[in-house]
Protein backbone atom coordinates (compact mmCIF):
# COMPACT_ATOMS: atom_id res chain seq x y z
CA UNK A 1 0.00 0.00 0.00
CA UNK A 2 1.56 3.26 -0.93
CA UNK A 3 -1.54 5.32 1.24
CA UNK A 4 -0.84 4.10 4.50
CA UNK A 5 -3.81 4.94 6.80
CA UNK A 6 -3.38 7.15 9.52
CA UNK A 7 -4.40 6.43 13.25
CA UNK A 8 -7.91 8.39 13.07
CA UNK A 9 -8.71 6.34 9.46
CA UNK A 10 -8.64 3.54 11.50
CA UNK A 11 -10.89 4.55 13.89
CA UNK A 12 -13.36 5.10 11.64
CA UNK A 13 -12.99 1.62 10.36
CA UNK A 14 -12.77 0.17 13.97
CA UNK A 15 -16.40 1.06 14.67
CA UNK A 16 -17.34 0.23 10.99
CA UNK A 17 -16.26 -3.64 11.62
CA UNK A 18 -17.54 -3.54 15.43
CA UNK A 19 -21.32 -2.60 14.04
CA UNK A 20 -21.66 -4.32 10.76
CA UNK A 21 -18.93 -6.84 10.03
CA UNK A 22 -19.27 -9.41 13.03
CA UNK A 23 -19.34 -13.26 11.47
CA UNK A 24 -21.93 -15.95 11.75
CA UNK A 25 -21.35 -18.04 13.78
CA UNK A 26 -22.80 -20.71 12.23
CA UNK A 27 -19.90 -20.62 9.29
CA UNK A 28 -17.57 -22.05 12.09
CA UNK A 29 -20.54 -24.69 13.01
CA UNK A 30 -20.50 -25.41 9.28
CA UNK A 31 -16.84 -26.23 9.15
CA UNK A 32 -16.84 -28.49 11.96
CA UNK A 33 -20.01 -30.44 10.35
CA UNK A 34 -18.68 -30.71 7.12
CA UNK A 35 -15.18 -32.58 8.88
CA UNK A 36 -17.20 -34.63 10.67
CA UNK A 37 -19.35 -36.06 7.69
CA UNK A 38 -16.37 -36.75 5.95
CA UNK A 39 -14.13 -38.37 8.62
CA UNK A 40 -15.50 -41.73 8.77
CA UNK A 41 -11.62 -43.65 8.17
CA UNK A 42 -9.82 -40.82 10.61
CA UNK A 43 -9.05 -41.71 14.36
CA UNK A 44 -10.40 -39.45 16.93
CA UNK A 45 -7.38 -37.37 16.93
CA UNK A 46 -7.05 -36.71 13.13
CA UNK A 47 -10.32 -35.10 13.41
CA UNK A 48 -9.46 -33.20 16.12
CA UNK A 49 -6.28 -31.81 14.42
CA UNK A 50 -7.95 -31.37 11.50
CA UNK A 51 -10.76 -29.50 12.94
CA UNK A 52 -8.38 -27.55 14.90
CA UNK A 53 -6.09 -26.46 11.73
CA UNK A 54 -9.53 -26.05 9.82
CA UNK A 55 -11.18 -23.59 12.11
CA UNK A 56 -7.80 -21.00 12.03
CA UNK A 57 -7.90 -21.28 8.57
CA UNK A 58 -11.69 -20.00 9.13
CA UNK A 59 -10.76 -17.16 11.19
CA UNK A 60 -7.85 -16.39 8.31
CA UNK A 61 -10.46 -16.31 5.45
CA UNK A 62 -13.29 -13.99 8.16
CA UNK A 63 -10.11 -11.76 8.58
CA UNK A 64 -9.78 -11.10 4.46
CA UNK A 65 -13.66 -10.68 3.74
CA UNK A 66 -14.19 -7.94 6.22
CA UNK A 67 -11.16 -6.33 4.73
CA UNK A 68 -12.70 -6.54 1.18
CA UNK A 69 -15.85 -5.35 2.77
CA UNK A 70 -14.23 -2.14 4.21
CA UNK A 71 -11.48 -2.06 1.72
CA UNK A 72 -8.32 -2.22 3.76
CA UNK A 73 -5.17 -4.14 3.40
CA UNK A 74 -2.74 -5.02 6.08
CA UNK A 75 0.99 -3.63 5.73
CA UNK A 76 2.55 -6.41 7.77
CA UNK A 77 4.87 -8.32 5.39
CA UNK A 78 6.69 -11.27 5.57
CA UNK A 79 9.88 -10.95 8.33
CA UNK A 80 8.55 -8.36 9.67
CA UNK A 81 8.51 -9.69 13.98
CA UNK A 82 7.39 -7.04 15.91
CA UNK A 83 4.24 -8.79 17.46
CA UNK A 84 5.65 -11.76 17.79
CA UNK A 85 8.20 -10.37 20.95
CA UNK A 86 4.26 -10.04 22.63
CA UNK A 87 3.00 -12.36 25.32
CA UNK A 88 0.71 -14.52 23.58
CA UNK A 89 -2.07 -16.21 25.99
CA UNK A 90 -3.66 -19.58 24.80
CA UNK A 91 -5.56 -22.47 26.22
CA UNK A 92 -3.69 -25.96 27.35
CA UNK A 93 -5.63 -27.65 24.30
CA UNK A 94 -4.15 -25.35 22.06
CA UNK A 95 -0.30 -25.63 23.23
CA UNK A 96 -1.61 -29.54 23.13
CA UNK A 97 -2.60 -29.27 19.93
CA UNK A 98 0.06 -27.04 18.26
CA UNK A 99 2.87 -30.00 19.55
CA UNK A 100 0.28 -32.60 17.70
CA UNK A 101 0.40 -30.80 14.63
CA UNK A 102 4.50 -30.77 15.45
CA UNK A 103 4.58 -34.64 15.55
CA UNK A 104 2.27 -35.02 12.22
CA UNK A 105 4.83 -33.09 10.37
CA UNK A 106 7.93 -34.83 8.22
CA UNK A 107 10.59 -36.42 10.91
CA UNK A 108 13.21 -34.07 9.52
CA UNK A 109 10.95 -30.49 9.95
CA UNK A 110 9.55 -31.97 13.11
CA UNK A 111 13.14 -32.81 14.71
CA UNK A 112 14.30 -29.15 13.56
CA UNK A 113 11.13 -27.41 15.73
CA UNK A 114 11.76 -29.65 18.98
CA UNK A 115 15.35 -28.82 18.81
CA UNK A 116 15.06 -24.86 17.92
CA UNK A 117 12.35 -25.48 21.46
CA UNK A 118 15.12 -26.82 23.27
CA UNK A 119 17.43 -24.16 22.40
CA UNK A 120 14.59 -21.74 23.19
CA UNK A 121 13.92 -22.66 26.28
CA UNK A 122 17.52 -22.87 27.38
CA UNK A 123 18.75 -19.89 25.93
CA UNK A 124 15.95 -18.14 27.40
CA UNK A 125 15.32 -19.43 30.68
CA UNK A 126 15.46 -16.70 33.08
CA UNK A 127 13.87 -14.15 31.05
CA UNK A 128 10.44 -16.61 30.88
CA UNK A 129 11.11 -17.40 34.33
CA UNK A 130 10.51 -13.61 35.09
CA UNK A 131 7.64 -12.72 32.31
CA UNK A 132 5.43 -15.85 32.65
CA UNK A 133 5.22 -15.23 36.38
CA UNK A 134 3.41 -11.46 35.19
CA UNK A 135 -0.01 -11.57 36.36
CA UNK A 136 -1.89 -11.25 33.56
CA UNK A 137 -5.23 -11.14 35.28
CA UNK A 138 -4.57 -8.30 37.68
CA UNK A 139 -1.98 -6.56 36.52
CA UNK A 140 -3.08 -3.76 33.73
CA UNK A 141 0.47 -3.11 32.51
CA UNK A 142 1.10 -7.09 31.82
CA UNK A 143 1.76 -6.10 28.31
CA UNK A 144 3.99 -3.74 28.11
CA UNK A 145 6.20 -5.56 31.28
CA UNK A 146 6.30 -8.48 29.01
CA UNK A 147 7.06 -6.70 25.52
CA UNK A 148 9.72 -4.66 27.13
CA UNK A 149 11.76 -8.31 28.04
CA UNK A 150 11.71 -8.68 24.65
CA UNK A 151 11.52 -12.63 24.71
CA UNK A 152 10.52 -13.60 21.39
CA UNK A 153 7.73 -16.40 20.89
CA UNK A 154 9.00 -19.96 21.17
CA UNK A 155 8.21 -20.55 17.28
CA UNK A 156 9.62 -17.71 15.93
CA UNK A 157 12.82 -18.16 13.74
CA UNK A 158 15.46 -15.30 14.41
CA UNK A 159 17.55 -15.96 12.04
CA UNK A 160 14.36 -15.78 9.01
CA UNK A 161 12.25 -13.81 11.53
CA UNK A 162 9.64 -16.43 10.24
CA UNK A 163 7.09 -18.46 12.12
CA UNK A 164 7.90 -22.38 12.60
CA UNK A 165 4.53 -23.64 13.33
CA UNK A 166 2.43 -20.85 10.81
CA UNK A 167 -0.45 -22.62 9.69
CA UNK A 168 -1.41 -23.64 13.65
CA UNK A 169 -0.24 -20.24 14.67
CA UNK A 170 -2.50 -19.05 18.12
CA UNK A 171 -5.49 -16.88 17.58
CA UNK A 172 -3.65 -13.82 18.88
CA UNK A 173 -1.09 -13.80 16.54
CA UNK A 174 -3.61 -14.34 13.63
CA UNK A 175 -5.53 -11.56 14.70
CA UNK A 176 -3.45 -8.94 15.72
CA UNK A 177 -2.91 -6.74 12.54
CA UNK A 178 -1.58 -3.24 11.27
CA UNK A 179 -3.51 -1.35 8.61
CA UNK A 180 -1.19 1.96 8.75
CA UNK A 181 2.32 2.27 8.51
CA UNK A 182 4.88 -0.19 8.98
CA UNK A 183 6.98 1.98 10.76
CA UNK A 184 4.30 2.29 13.91
CA UNK A 185 5.27 -1.09 15.18
CA UNK A 186 9.02 -0.22 14.89
CA UNK A 187 8.53 2.44 16.83
CA UNK A 188 6.86 1.15 19.13
CA UNK A 189 6.75 -1.09 21.76
CA UNK A 190 2.40 -1.05 22.08
CA UNK A 191 1.40 0.59 18.81
CA UNK A 192 -1.91 2.54 19.11
CA UNK A 193 -2.90 2.16 15.16
CA UNK A 194 -3.01 -1.85 15.07
CA UNK A 195 -6.44 -3.53 15.32
CA UNK A 196 -7.29 -7.04 16.45
CA UNK A 197 -10.48 -9.33 15.49
CA UNK A 198 -10.20 -10.72 18.86
CA UNK A 199 -13.99 -11.15 18.57
CA UNK A 200 -13.43 -14.42 16.44
CA UNK A 201 -11.68 -16.15 19.56
CA UNK A 202 -15.15 -17.10 21.20
CA UNK A 203 -16.79 -18.73 17.68
CA UNK A 204 -13.48 -20.75 17.02
CA UNK A 205 -13.05 -21.88 20.56
CA UNK A 206 -17.16 -22.96 20.89
CA UNK A 207 -16.60 -24.52 17.72
CA UNK A 208 -13.40 -26.57 18.94
CA UNK A 209 -15.20 -27.46 21.92
CA UNK A 210 -18.33 -28.89 20.29
CA UNK A 211 -15.55 -31.37 18.56
CA UNK A 212 -14.11 -32.46 21.38
CA UNK A 213 -17.25 -33.15 23.24
CA UNK A 214 -17.99 -35.47 19.80
CA UNK A 215 -15.23 -37.99 21.22
CA UNK A 216 -14.99 -37.62 25.10
CA UNK A 217 -16.67 -41.46 25.46
CA UNK A 218 -14.22 -43.17 22.72
CA UNK A 219 -11.08 -45.78 23.79
CA UNK A 220 -8.80 -43.68 22.03
CA UNK A 221 -6.49 -41.73 24.57
CA UNK A 222 -6.59 -38.27 23.18
CA UNK A 223 -4.30 -36.63 25.27
CA UNK A 224 -6.29 -33.92 26.56
CA UNK A 225 -8.13 -33.42 29.55
CA UNK A 226 -11.64 -32.12 29.33
CA UNK A 227 -12.85 -29.64 30.41
CA UNK A 228 -9.51 -28.67 32.42
CA UNK A 229 -7.57 -28.09 29.28
CA UNK A 230 -10.11 -25.75 27.41
CA UNK A 231 -10.88 -23.34 30.54
CA UNK A 232 -6.62 -23.53 31.84
CA UNK A 233 -5.46 -20.20 30.18
CA UNK A 234 -1.56 -19.30 30.31
CA UNK A 235 1.21 -18.02 28.55
CA UNK A 236 2.54 -20.48 25.73
CA UNK A 237 6.12 -21.00 26.33
CA UNK A 238 4.99 -21.65 29.81
CA UNK A 239 2.22 -24.65 28.74
CA UNK A 240 4.48 -25.46 26.00
CA UNK A 241 7.38 -26.55 28.65
CA UNK A 242 5.16 -28.25 30.53
CA UNK A 243 3.52 -30.80 28.04
CA UNK A 244 7.31 -31.21 26.73
CA UNK A 245 8.08 -31.61 30.09
CA UNK A 246 5.27 -34.31 30.84
CA UNK A 247 6.65 -36.03 27.45
CA UNK A 248 9.82 -36.69 28.26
Amino acid sequence: MDNHLTYEDMLKICETINIHYIPDEQLFYDTIDHILENSENESASEIILETFTALLKLIDSQIKEIETKVNIQPSCFKGCAYCCYFPIITTRLEAKLILQYIQSLPEEQKQDIFEHLLNYFESNKEQLEKVCTIDFHEDPQFKFKYISEQVSCPFLDRSSNTCKVYEVRPTPCRTYLNYCHPNVCAQSLMPRETFSYEFLHEFYMTALNEVLQEFLYEDEDLGITFPDDVFHIDYLPKLLKEELCNKS
